[in-house]
């Protein structure tokens, strides 16, 4: 199964052409609340974060899900992939590119939608 992110869910969700389940109402409301990006957006970062940095699909799809901005919060993110210890979790300068790779989608992202 291949890792989604939630604004590729959201995108999902409000193609289909059937009415929504309760549960499908439910999901698309968590996305549309929580999801930064929009899915186009989230597709290119996702790409753009395992071909700059390393980072595997569902590392990356983490990433895109909760957009850390800081080199704190991208630590805290990542800490869980015990894989990326030595090659990025130790590397205070991929860190740093993280933060500022996801902080300029973001940014992009508001000033489109302001």
């Amino acid at each position: 199964m291949k890792p989604v992110s939630l604004p590729e869910v959201k995108e999902l969700l409000e193609k289909r052409s059937q009415p929504a389940s309760p549960v499908a109402q439910r999901i698309l409301a968590y996305v549309s609340t929580f999801s930064k990006l929009d899915a186009e957006s989230a597709r290119k970062l996702k790409q753009e974060l395992m071909e700059r940095f390393g980072l595997e699909e569902v590392e990356a799809v983490q990433v895109v899900n909760i957009c850390p901005r800081t080199v704190e919060e991208v630590r805290t993110v990542l800490s869980g992939y015990k894989r990326l210890l030595l090659t990025v979790l130790a590397d205070e300068e991929k860190m740093r590119g993280i933060a500022d790779t996801v902080r300029r989608y973001v940014e992009s992202a508001s000033e489109g939608s302001s």
